[in-house]
């Protein structure tokens, strides 16, 4: 009930606050066209997503997300342009055959809020329904209470789907794993087949096949678990295993003639269970076991692991599974009440406690890769070890090769080493000969495996060169020392080895790769024979063009040699988005716009595109071409409200930095923007912004940071410079970069320049906290999850992982580039809490108690500090919130304090009560202060 009143008083205080903003906006209305943007607007703010084109481009669709509320499925006809909106659909498919489209439909919302406030028990809560939908009529189907739903990828006679009949458990994973009446209906017929107590069921990619597992309630004294063979096409159904007391984990292979799954005998209470693999084929009576303990080729104390999900190769020659040692049941010779609970940090651990902990579920659920051969006596090779953990089977598990990783032994240095993670021995498996050879020691590089496995290729981050490895021959090639050409990141501004631009794709055969350089793709021949090419021919470098290859069918593994390939474009100079076309040596631009394009998705049998564009004043929507971008159609209109409000403009802004370098930002105007008005300057900032030029962004509550068009609209200019950083020196970096735009920004006669503020999250947050210690010229500031004290900083952990923080100031973002003991000088000049005294504009603290990434006694240490020196500060703790705020009620909350914070101290608002008085414990959750006394 507390959850509840404190939603309730949250929003009677709310309420009060949006009859003050309502009463402000009705002042402001007599001189303005159009609304001005306020906290009452997001939730009818809709976003796109999951969208899709058949593959003979007669239809599209997408759902159309609400911020709070209720999504729809819009599915529009592209030949006579009917348009279907099935409310609150989401989580759709087309069908193999192009003729329906099956999706979920989720209980309304305001129905699902209303029972959640009444405390309405799990099996009594609003469910979700299934629709089918014909294409050609544009008409539906609804089904009840459907939980789940599957359809064969290349096949579509059937439809499966489990009802959610679910019982009061509180346990999430139980109640997801609950037996279920589980129908299988004829997609055309509409006839359907039942299955009691199903646990889990998977259709064959030809969806010709469907395998079963049932597991009958304990109670149940006449249906026994078990495996259940559908073959769809003759429509018959066989019992293949049963008398087992579960089974679980069932693969069908891409034929449907061959399956597999997991059984045990043991009991259901038992702690530790022993499974055994056992397969199935279409000309077997019944499923026989073909892998347990006692298996040969098992290692001794190893058994079949039910953590890993077994596969079928893709010819279905090999049965991979995964295997693992015995656990050790738990000692019970001790109630758990006398055991001693601690966690022991050892110096030599690879891996501190915190990170083990937090990746124990993972680690006990390791498994390691071995095959059954299917056509040769059902013989087992155990593939991975202890020492050798990680195995790729090449060629889609049916090559000859497989590939082994280990980065055990550099686990220690990870600790500080960013490319200690990139850190691996290197095996190369014969599984033709049964034998391996290790072919790296300690090797630094972005690994990747040809698709049909004759070469493994990498990027080494320390010579910074591509190399390839022929499985066939053993030899070891550099493919790129002899190029002028760097394929690693020339603009990494971090103390660490910079990354390569990255692979791009495969063509056919292994016969060539592409990979990156800062413009332009080159074309690699991973035997070392022919020359790189360049397919791009410098247009990308000699135009500032970053071209790079973009995947438009998604079950392709390589680029056919002929293929017609699309690319992405960005102007760097502009900031301009659009495409690219390649055909053999043919490189011609399609579109270069004023606008962010999503990756489109192509049509499989058309060349028809469907995408969403948008810039910074125009929301995104679904377009359609049909002729390489000459032309577009407009699909959707989603957010048409945003016409009716005074939004803003982005422009490009260019300056000399205080230490000389060339920076760039963004200045974001009101859409009514007068220049011979003064406005009061927002400015935000995260390393570099510049390339966002054209980027949308909703109004929405903020989970951390400052909403651009929001504060556009209410009157502010909003500025957003890149910072142009120095190793060892992050916080000057941020001063010459941030303050020398401010000042050149400020120039203009249209800058209030008494009225500045400036606001950021994390790194930003932390570059706020420096700034205030080293300028007054902000009159207000916002600071988020900053670290203020890079000694404890350095020496604490980010808790969502487990990490140890030393890596992000000898190597990544902090930018100290050496240790604490090496640079005590650098770690306090970059410490805002050592000048807290020079401290003149209010700030405005978010710190979290459950923050992952920064420990949020940080924010706790500067407010201590500022609060000692009687300078006005003031720290928004959201409890059990992460870094950035997750619930929804919290960042309407935090909207509001923003817009409170920042219009009280540039435009002369009357401080709410929490900034006057602040909330007392005893108020917590009764009163949340936003009104003005």
């Amino acid at each position: 009930m507390k959850s509840i009143n404190i939603s309730f008083m949250f929003r009677k205080e709310y309420s009060k606050y949006l009859i003050l903003c309502f009463s402000i906006i009705s002042s402001l209305s007599i001189t303005a066209q159009k609304k001005v943007l306020d906290h009452t607007v997001y939730d009818s703010w809709k976003s796109l997503s999951e969208m899709a084109i058949s593959n003979d481009a007669k239809y599209a669709a997408t759902v159309v997300k609400a911020q709070e509320g209720d999504d729809y499925l819009l599915i529009r006809n592209l030949s006579n342009k009917k348009e279907l909106i099935v409310p609150r659909g989401y989580n759709y498919l087309i069908t193999p055959d192009q003729k329906y489209i099956v999706a979920q439909i989720k209980a309304p919302y305001e129905t699902t809020r209303q029972a959640k406030i009444k405390k309405t028990a799990d099996e009594k809560m609003p469910k979700d329904s299934l629709v089918i939908i014909s294409l050609d009529q544009l008409s539906l189907s609804k089904i009840p209470n459907v939980k789940t739903f599957k359809t064969g990828k290349d096949f579509s006679d059937y439809l499966v789907y489990t009802i959610d009949d679910t019982l009061k458990i509180k346990d999430k994973a139980k109640a997801d794993a609950k037996a279920r009446t589980l129908i299988v209906r004829n997609i055309y017929t509409a006839k359907e087949d039942t299955v009691k107590n199903a646990t889990d069921f998977i259709f064959s990619r030809n969806g010709k096949s469907l395998a079963v597992v049932t597991k009958p309630e304990a109670k149940d004294t006449i249906n026994k678990p078990c495996v259940i063979y559908f073959d769809l096409d003759k429509y018959n159904r066989k019992t293949v295993s049963t008398g087992k007391t579960l089974y679980k984990n069932p693969a069908l292979s891409d034929s449907g003639e061959r399956l597999a799954f997991l059984a045990t005998t043991d009991s259901l209470k038992a702690e530790i269970k022993n499974y055994s693999l056992y397969y199935f084929s279409t000309h077997d009576d019944s499923a026989k076991l073909i892998v347990d303990k006692n298996k040969a080729g098992m290692p001794r104390e190893w058994n079949v692991s039910e953590n890993y999900n077994p596969e079928f190769s893709k010819n279905g020659k090999r049965l991979l599974l995964g295997t693992a040692p015995i656990a050790l049941p738990k000692d019970t010779t001790i109630p758990d009440f006398e055991k001693a609970q601690l966690d022991l940090w050892h110096w030599q651990e690879p891996l501190i406690q915190p990170q083990q902990l937090i990746e124990l579920e993972k680690k006990k659920k390791q498994t390691y890769l071995s095959y059954v051969d299917l056509e040769d006596g059902f013989k087992f090779y155990q593939l991975a070890t202890e020492q050798m953990p990680i195995v790729n089977i090449s060629d889609e598990n049916n090559g000859k090769y497989a590939l082994g990783t280990s980065n055990l032994n550099y686990l220690f240095d990870t600790q500080w080493d960013v490319a200690a993670r990139l850190t691996n021995d290197i095996w190369v498996l014969d599984l033709n000969n049964h034998t391996s050879k290790q072919i790296q020691t300690g090797l630094q590089a972005e690994l990747s495996l040809s698709p049909d496995g004759k070469y493994l290729v990498w990027y080494n981050v320390n010579d910074r060169q591509y190399y390839a490895y022929s499985f066939d021959t053993g030899k070891e090639i550099c493919l790129t020392d002899k190029l002028n050409i760097n394929f690693w990141d020339e603009k990494n501004d971090t103390p660490s080895i910079p990354n390569s631009y990255g692979l791009g794709a495969w063509m056919e055969k292994d016969g060539a790769f592409l990979v990156y350089d800062a413009y332009d793709i080159w074309k690699l021949d991973p035997s070392g024979v022919k020359t790189p090419v360049n397919i791009t021919q410098n247009v990308g470098r000699n135009n500032k063009l970053t071209l790079r290859y973009i995947k438009t069918d998604k079950e392709s593994r390589f680029i056919k040699n002929n293929e017609k390939i699309l690319l992405s474009a960005f102007d760097n100079a502009s900031k301009k988005h659009g495409f690219y076309e390649l055909e053999k040596s043919n490189l011609k631009p399609l579109i270069m716009d004023e606008y962010i394009f999503s990756s489109p998705e192509k049509a499989k049998d058309k060349e028809v595109y469907l995408f969403a564009k948008s810039n910074f004043n125009t929301s995104p929507d679904l377009f359609i071409t049909n002729n390489n971008w000459k032309t577009d159609t407009r699909l959707s209109d989603i957010n048409p409200q945003m016409r009716e409000y005074n939004w803003g403009t982005a422009e490009l802004m260019e300056w000399t930095t205080f230490d000389g370098k060339q920076s760039q930002g963004i200045i974001y105007k009101p859409e009514n923007f007068d220049p011979n008005k003064k406005y009061p300057l927002m400015v935000y900032f995260y390393e570099k912004h510049s390339d966002n030029l054209y980027q949308y962004s909703p109004p929405a509550p903020s989970r951390s940071i400052i909403n651009i068009p929001f504060y556009c609209s209410r009157g502010y200019i909003v500025f957003t410079p890149d910072i142009q950083y120095t190793t060892g020196h992050p916080g000057e970096s941020a001063y010459n970069s941030i303050v020398s735009g401010v000042e050149e920004l400020a120039k203009n006669s249209w800058i209030d320049r008494d009225n500045m503020a400036i606001q950021g999250q994390s790194w930003g947050g932390y570059q706020v906290a420096y700034l205030v210690t080293r300028t007054d010229m902000f009159k207000a500031a916002g600071s988020g999850a900053p670290v203020s004290n890079m000694f404890s900083a350095y020496g604490g952990i980010r808790w969502e992982t487990g990490r140890s923080r030393q890596y992000q100031y000898e190597q990544t973002q902090s930018r100290i580039g050496a240790t604490m003991w090496e640079a005590p000088e650098l770690y306090k000049e970059n410490s805002p809490i050592f000048f807290a005294d020079k401290v003149k504009t209010p700030l405005l603290i978010m710190h979290n108690d459950k923050d992952g990434a920064v420990p949020w006694y940080q924010g706790i240490e500067y407010f201590m500090a500022l609060r000692r020196l009687h300078k006005p500060v003031w720290l928004l703790q959201y409890n059990n919130e992460a870094h950035n705020l997750k619930e929804r009620r919290n960042c309407k909350d935090l909207s509001i304090r923003l817009q409170q914070f920042f219009d009280h101290y540039l435009k002369g608002d009357p401080a709410p009560v929490w900034m006057k008085t602040g909330i007392p414990a005893t108020e917590k959750g009764k009163t949340y202060g936003f009104e003005i006394e």
